[in-house]
């Protein structure tokens, strides 16, 4: 789209050096009668033949004139073109980094809280695919914009799944993870925290009383990486 802007750009301008030639070419044509003219004996000439010729230059300046404002006016009308192509262009920029970011394409850095989950041989069980899910649905709920697991963006497509007791993949099986899982995201620390430390009900709480080691910080520069997978919609199409 860039590309494309620039090409309509470089012709807008081209378009206008044209017609700045035109009109300087014409300006320079009536200079050049009105210097001839000079060179006539005007005082030769009857009165009559004196009135045509003055009406003659009248009618001449006139005509130039006009060419002049016009030429003038469609000057304005391509750069008031060309800037607005350029702040459309701009907006339509913004706007497709803000949905690459909101669909998790770009790389983001932010405020919020890394969770670590860690299998030990102390706990009554250790950590699931659904584990994993229901940390994702909390930290959603209080508002995270993005997260990721052992540096694996996630985005609403990716699927978590349990193949083996210590082994967990994402994506469509296409990356495999295991413990300790490291869990990013990044959002308002307050509701973060709040969120998964409520009482009983709280995902720390819910962890910690199965015997579960989880370790909760709060930290200002996390950073995520985009999304790297395939976007695949098989079923949805577009209204015509």
């Amino acid at each position: 789209m860039k590309e494309k802007n620039k090409k309509n750009t470089l012709i807008l301008s081209i378009t206008c050096g044209i017609l700045a030639v035109v009109l300087v070419t014409s300006i320079f044509i009536q200079v050049r009668t009105v210097d001839e003219s000079r060179e006539l004996n005007i005082e030769g000439l009857r009165e009559d033949e004196l009135r045509t010729e003055i009406a003659s230059y009248k009618s001449k300046y006139e005509e130039t004139m006009a060419q002049y404002e016009d030429t003038q006016a469609k000057i304005q009308e391509y750069n008031t073109a060309i800037n607005e192509d350029r702040e459309t262009s701009e907006i339509l920029d913004q706007e497709l980094e803000q949905a690459k970011t909101l669909l998790g394409l770009t790389d983001v850095t932010g405020k919020g809280v890394v969770i670590t989950l860690t299998d030990t041989d102390e706990a009554l069980y250790t950590y699931t695919a659904d584990d994993l899910l229901l940390l994702i649905n909390e930290l959603r709920y209080a508002g995270a914009e993005a997260i990721s697991i052992n540096d694996n963006r996630v985005i609403n497509l990716t699927d978590i799944a349990m193949i083996s007791d210590n082994l967990i993949v994402m994506n469509g099986g296409n990356t495999r993870i295991s413990s300790p899982y490291v869990v990013k995201a990044i959002g308002d620390q307050t509701y973060l925290m709040s969120t998964l430390s409520m009482k009983n009900s709280g995902y720390i709480d819910q962890m910690e009383a199965n015997g579960m080691k989880i370790e909760v910080e709060q930290k200002n520069n996390i950073e995520i990486k985009a999304y790297t997978g395939e976007i695949e919609s098989n079923y949805i199409k577009e209204v015509e």
